[in-house]
């Protein structure tokens, strides 16, 4: 079955975030971590929450240049601690993509978390 999915992996994809308690939600930037084969098949994205507010906890950044294309309007740290999955008819849209070799760091810290 072809994909019907336009995002893939090592997008920064704009979801709406739940607050912690489900209160509300805002719209946030997210990078897709999970592998296009499992995003196709179930149309369902792991993804890993960014936050313009960095803190010494936040050792893994990205800046708008580390973007081949479209818009990261701030230097953003990835959450490591904030993995979710999210079907792909609630993504927003498509914000940017970091560089394989920054994508590639980025997956190499969310690997050391977990270890």
């Amino acid at each position: 079955m072809p994909s019907t999915t336009r995002y893939k992996r090592g997008d920064i994809v704009l979801v709406s975030f739940p607050f912690t308690n489900l209160t509300s939600s805002k719209r946030r930037p997210a990078l897709v971590v999970s592998p296009d084969t499992f995003n196709d098949a179930l149309q369902d994205f792991v993804l890993v929450a960014l936050t313009s507010r960095l803190t010494g906890q936040d050792p893994i950044l990205i800046d708008p240049s580390d973007c081949t294309d479209g818009d990261l309007p701030k230097r953003s740290a990835v959450k490591p601690a904030k993995l979710f999955t999210i079907h792909a008819s609630l993504v927003v849209k498509r914000a940017s993509a970091p560089r394989a070799t920054k994508f590639d760091d980025v997956l190499a810290h969310l690997r050391r978390f977990f270890s």
